[in-house]
């Protein structure tokens, strides 16, 4: 309980985790975690982690480079991070899981969700019983802001909360895939006849996005998009699929910043809302720096 008042109150200043509002990154920082965390899967320090990969465990190194304040009890969970900002949140995927877990973490802290976005990746296909690489190719996949919306749509309830920051930090990666006698055994981890996915190795990060307020989510609405629009329009401009456009479109219509116009036929049209959206935490410029080419 103690804990918990600690970090409401914002007293566990020794920590040099980053500030939730800073939308800056550091390439120097975020390559010293990829080596912290290489090292500490060379040496088996990885113990307790409950077997993490290599993606959340650069992560968390990158948004906390001090160890005592990873894995810390708050309630009945264990906190990724806790620091002088309060809970950091570190999901590689499957955020609906983490929902439950949020709810209690926002009662004792600010908490900040980390979500990564691919942009780019290698794949590096490993021989299995040897260990030596068989191929390096890129992947003809590309990430974009918008393939965050999946995971993003699953903490809706959670999204006007004041005390709730997501960030998205745009990465390059490789993706180690291994393939061989032994790995043909595990049918339900191969990505395709044979070989499966057994890493993913963070080699760079790009930018990031950070959605502070519910006014932050404009960032999904392409600039160029004006007049009444349906998921159609929104999924042409934006260079994305009709499904996640639909969601985008949900989901800006609950934090207020479009509104349904009307119909064509079928087709629901919305507009960018004027008025103030919902559960705005305080007047701060948007910092998503971000064109349209990298979206």
């Amino acid at each position: 309980m103690e804990e918990a008042t600690d970090i409401k109150n914002g007293k566990n200043s020794s920590s040099p985790n980053r500030t939730p509002d800073a939308a800056s990154i550091d390439k120097e920082a975020f390559r010293a975690a990829c080596e912290k965390a290489a090292s500490r899967s060379r040496t088996g320090d990885s113990i307790g982690t409950l077997g993490e990969k290599s993606l959340h465990a650069v992560l968390k190194w990158y948004y906390e480079p001090d160890g005592s304040r990873h894995e810390i009890p708050v309630g009945s969970y264990v906190a990724d991070i806790v620091g002088e900002h309060g809970v950091i949140e570190i999901q590689t995927r499957g955020v609906a899981h983490l929902r439950p877990k949020l709810t209690e973490l926002l009662e004792a802290a600010p908490v900040t969700v980390v979500h990564p976005v691919i942009l780019r990746k290698r794949i590096v296909s490993l021989d299995g019983d040897t260990g030596e690489v068989a191929s390096v190719r890129f992947s003809p996949k590309h990430g974009s802001l918008y393939t965050a919306m999946r995971e993003l749509y699953a903490l809706k309830p959670l999204l006007p909360q004041q005390r709730l920051t997501v960030r998205l930090p745009l990465l390059e990666a490789d993706e180690i895939r291994s393939f061989g006698v032994h790995t043909r055994r595990r049918k339900k981890q191969r990505a395709r006849q044979g070989e499966y996915v057994s890493d993913i190795l963070p080699t760079d990060i790009v930018d990031e996005i950070i959605l502070a307020q519910p006014s932050d989510y404009d960032i999904f609405l392409p600039a160029h998009l004006s007049g009444p629009f349906g998921a159609a329009e929104l999924a042409q401009a934006a260079v994305t699929d009709l499904p996640t456009a639909r969601r985008v479109l949900n989901l800006l219509t609950f934090l207020g910043l479009t509104e349904a116009v009307g119909k064509d036929g079928r087709r629901i049209l919305y507009r960018r809302a004027e008025e103030d959206p919902v559960g705005v935490k305080k007047n701060l410029p948007n910092k998503n720096r971000f064109s349209t080419q990298i979206l």
